[in-house]
């Protein structure tokens, strides 16, 4: 497998957590922090990122996370990356070591866009010592 082109380390606020739960499933809202260095982008996540969680009474979950870097990219330019990480898993896999998602990235970088604009990305989610970390790949240079 190919090393990643990104890692962001995800941070959430447990204080700021919200949940709903039904008869028909439950819904967490899970605002977070956290940044990002790499060969193409360094950035800080912008106020805001919220990653919500929607799961059936069945225990399948969707995951969709929304957030905005605010940094730099390749060329030393200033820049904005948005980024919607959009995941799934079930009961059965709940306790896997990581899930794949797939991320689509929106950029203002004249550098970035034309490449991160593309639906050619997959992400790995996994738990870290210091929260998440979110490795994106591009599996056309796999």
């Amino acid at each position: 497998m190919s090393e990643p082109i990104m890692r962001f380390q995800i941070i959430a606020d447990d204080s700021q957590v919200s949940n709903m739960e039904g008869p028909y499933g439950c819904v967490t809202m899970i605002p977070f922090t956290g940044r990002v260095e790499s060969e193409l982008f360094t950035g800080e996540i912008l106020p805001g990122a919220t990653d919500v969680q929607v799961e059936n009474p069945a225990g399948s979950r969707n995951m969709c996370a929304k957030y905005m870097f605010q940094g730099t990219d390749r060329e030393g330019n200033a820049c904005y990356l948005f980024v919607e990480n959009n995941g799934y898993f079930t009961a059965a896999n709940r306790n896997d070591a990581f899930f794949n998602a797939c991320p689509r990235f929106m950029t203002d970088s004249p550098a970035l866009g034309a490449y991160l604009c593309q639906a050619r990305f997959r992400s790995e989610v996994q738990s870290a010592d210091d929260g998440i970390e979110i490795r994106i790949y591009d599996v056309l240079g796999e």
